[in-house]
């Protein structure tokens, strides 16, 4: 009887614990999910119809970033263009012809003014001789001829009075007229400019009937025929990457994951033959809803799944993943040491194929008097005269401008101090034309909004026998603003009013060639395309004179696997020819080197530093090394490379 009592509450006790469990392993914490390797692919659409004029490829073509792979045609464009300069003529003509008559009308305001003048002053001129004659006659006869003599002094007062107040009648309608004249602002002027920016959009839309491919892949599919008229938004072909560079996972709504962007993961195939290779990942961006799971990774395809989408970039470029494959994503480093040397091969042939067998290292200094770690790199110039490097830091060293010199070793030897009368800060570039060494500061608003004197600033000074001198500083936002609005209708005028306007200007690059000045921004950006404006004339520049501005080229830095817009940190000319440092746009850090060559337009990546955020770029011709240096951050380290396949350039 006892133990019919007590099997009751143990049978409850053992139904609980059972709950209990199942409870448990539905919301247990997991060090997995799943997923399915993809890829990033360029769908080439327009938003209006075209005809295809050509195809430069066939399906499954292999091509790399920058390569043409289309040319389309717009019938109306050739219209719509003509219809403009039309209108901008007609305008053109009625603004000069409003200008005609106003010119006219001050010239007859300027010839009644003189009539009116010459009038008035004659009647005065008979009045004072007359007065002067009365006053002859009381002088020598009697004073019978006073009241006359009153009368003529008011008539005379009064005639003043109306020469003064007609002048100044005739010569506010002459300055109105001369505002008007000279106003750079007139109301046509409106029209104009809506017209000129429509052009300046349809002259891009041609330029863009030509399509290049965004970054190193293959040709998917090709979905019409040359000739053939296309409908808007309609896919005409496709580009997919050579290996899957992404992975798009989903943790279960039930399962709690400690997953954060940026995070470092590890991605295992579940293929068979694949099982123990290990890929290094990055997590990209975690999705703000749950949606339903793929058909693919449902344990029961009758039994919905619903979860969390999480996007991992696959660091490795030469990985064996097939597109579609699935995958399973490790949130902790696997302590098997046959995975760990797995994981520890890829790292080290992704960073071989990346670095080209060199390896980045801390730049040093013996010097007691410099902390390195206090130093950002953010820029780097070879001064051959000298035979060193003079490097850079975009904070202030001790609030003191921060150029250093740096020797061939990466090792800091001094500061220049003689540049401390000049106050800029945040410097971003340096270079040198063999005549002066330039800084360039941001121009950029800091984290309160506030954009400093200290942030405005070109400087130049000659630097021979180390020894600095000849300094001269020019406040180049100044320059831009005032630019902006003499060159109001032009297409640099327009970019430079929306830089300023929403403080998105940040300058991070510039060169001098041939007394002209080349500028890089980091943004804004034009449509993902990253703008060099070219000043003319630098040395007006410094003795205070507008140069004129032109928008010099607009270039598509993309990264070459994953087709991602990339934002410029840094230029150099070497040899007639460009290269440029681009890192990530989000707070990833990852950079790419790029070769450009002005005469042909060709551009083509170099070298990619997953993991790096890569700042400045030099060349050192007695070895024919490319030199970088990049800013790990406060409190760390900068890092400096040397590349030395001379393929590079040639």
């Amino acid at each position: 009887m006892d133990m019919k009592k007590l099997l009751l509450p143990a049978t409850w006790g053992l139904a609980l614990i059972g709950v209990y469990l199942l409870s448990s392993s539905l919301t247990d914490k997991s060090l997995h999910f799943f997923g399915l390797a993809g890829e990033p692919e360029q769908e080439i659409a327009f938003q209006y119809p075209v005809e295809i004029v050509q195809f430069f490829v066939v399906e499954g073509k292999q091509v790399k970033q920058g390569d043409v792979i289309l040319e389309v045609k717009r019938h109306e464009l050739d219209s719509e263009l003509n219809s403009i300069d039309q209108q901008i003529s007609q305008y053109t003509l009625k603004k000069q012809e409003m200008l005609n008559s106003m010119n006219s009308q001050l010239a007859t305001l300027q010839a009644k003014k003189q009539v009116l003048i010459a009038d008035i002053d004659y009647k005065i001129h008979e009045l004072q001789a007359r007065l002067k004659m009365n006053k002859d006659i009381l002088d020598s006869i009697s004073e019978s001829s006073v009241n006359s003599d009153y009368h003529a002094s008011i008539e005379l007062q009064d005639l003043q009075k109306k020469r003064r107040f007609a002048v100044q009648a005739i010569e506010t309608e002459i300055n109105h007229l001369k505002e008007q004249i000279n106003s750079a602002r007139m109301p046509i002027d409106a029209q104009l400019k809506e017209l000129r920016h429509r052009k300046n959009e349809l002259q891009r839309q041609t330029v863009a009937l030509t399509v290049k491919a965004k970054f190193n892949g293959r040709i998917g599919g090709v979905n019409f025929k040359t000739g053939d008229l296309v409908p808007p938004y309609q896919a005409i072909m496709s580009v997919h990457s050579s290996v899957p560079r992404y992975v798009k996972g989903y943790i279960h709504e039930d399962i709690i994951n400690d997953v954060n962007v940026g995070q470092r993961v590890w991605i295992k195939s579940l293929t068979p033959g694949h099982q123990d290779k290990l890929l290094s990942g990055v997590v990209e961006s975690l999705g703000n809803r749950i949606v339903e799971y793929p058909q693919r990774l449902k344990k029961n395809p009758l039994i919905p799944a619903w979860g969390r989408e999480v996007i991992v970039r696959i660091r490795a470029d030469d990985n064996n993943l097939l597109f579609g494959e699935k995958v399973q994503v490790l949130l902790s480093e696997p302590q098997h040491s046959a995975l760990a040397s797995n994981i520890i091969n890829t790292s080290r042939a992704s960073n071989q194929q990346a670095l080209s067998s060199q390896t980045t290292r801390e730049i040093q200094s013996d010097n007691p008097d410099i902390n390195t770690e206090r130093i950002e790199a953010s820029g780097i110039v070879w001064i051959s005269q000298a035979s060193h490097f003079l490097l850079v830091s975009d904070e202030t060293y001790k609030n003191k401008t921060g150029v250093f010199v740096m020797n061939q070793r990466g090792m800091v030897e001094g500061r220049l101090s003689k540049l401390d009368d000049h106050s800029i800060d945040d410097i971003e570039s340096i270079s040198t034309d063999g005549r002066y060494v330039y800084l360039l500061a941001s121009l950029s608003y800091n984290k309160k909004d506030k954009l400093t004197k200290k942030r405005k600033r070109l400087l130049r000074f000659k630097y021979q026998n180390q020894t600095v001198s000849e300094q001269k500083s020019v406040n180049l936002y100044r320059v831009l603003k005032t630019i902006s609005e003499t060159q109001a209708d032009s297409r640099v005028g327009e970019f430079l009013q929306a830089a300023l306007s929403d403080h998105s200007m940040n300058i991070e690059a510039h060169f001098v060639n041939a007394n002209s000045l080349y500028l890089g921004f980091k943004s804004p950006h034009d449509d993902n395309r990253t703008l060099i404006i070219k000043l003319s004339d630098l040395d007006s520049l410094f003795d205070g004179e507008i140069p004129r501005a032109e928008i010099w080229r607009s270039l598509p830095l993309f990264h070459p696997e994953t087709g991602e817009p990339m934002q410029l940190s840094d230029m150099a000319l070497v040899n007639g020819e460009l290269l440029l440092l681009g890192t990530s746009r989000s707070n990833r850090k990852d950079s790419v080197l790029w070769r450009y060559q002005p005469g042909n337009n060709k551009l083509e990546s170099l070298k990619k530093f997953p993991g790096l955020n890569a700042e400045g770029v030099s060349f050192h011709p007695e070895s024919s090394q490319i030199i970088l240096v990049f800013d790990e951050g406060k409190k760390k380290h900068s890092n400096y490379l040397s590349l030395t396949n001379t393929d590079l350039l040639h």
